[in-house]
Parts: structure tokens; C-alpha cells; sequence
């Protein structure tokens, strides 16, 4: 798990190896330590994204009554996030 503030592995690297999937759910920073380490390794890795996409939709459909296309938001998410990462 990391955090903008707590960017240190939670276990020891040699601890990650392929066939492994890493999650880390944390959106701020996306990509976290773990998550690096655990691609590098050759791992299958899930960032927080995902969770904050489905949660929005969750959220607009309970306030509006209106079912969001979370395929779409989805796409719009990895859209902004690949352009907010070309410029860091």
C-alpha cells in the first residue's frame, strides 16, 4: 500500500514474483512503489482506479436515479490519467 506521504514497500520486494496479483487501491499517487516493484517483477497489478471509476458511478446513480456508463467513465479516467502522467 502507499500513500503521497508513505511511499515504502509494505513487504520485502523478493517477496513478489510472477503469477502474482498486486493490488494497491490507493488513486493519489496511481501508480504506487508496491505497484512498480510488483510490475517490474513481472507481477499482474490493479491500481485504484478502478475502485474510484465504480464508486463515482455508484454515487451519481444514487443521486440522480440514473444509471452511468461506467465503461465510458472508465475510458475517460485512463484518458486523464495518461495525459496527467505525460505531464509530471
Amino acid at each position: 500500500m502507499g500513500t503521497e506521504h508513505d511511499l515504502q514497500l509494505p513487504l520485502p520486494q523478493t517477496s513478489l514474483h510472477p503469477g502474482l496479483w498486486v493490488a494497491d487501491i490507493n488513486y493519489h499517487p496511481l501508480w504506487t512503489p508496491l505497484l512498480h516493484a510488483a510490475h517490474a517483477m513481472g507481477c499482474s497489478v490493479f491500481h485504484g482506479g478502478n475502485m474510484l471509476v465504480h464508486q463515482a458511478a455508484d454515487a451519481f446513480r444514487l443521486f440522480t436515479g440514473r444509471k452511468p456508463s461506467t465503461s465510458h467513465m472508465l475510458a475517460d479516467f485512463a484518458e486523464i490519467t495518461a495525459d496527467m502522467q505525460a505531464h509530471t
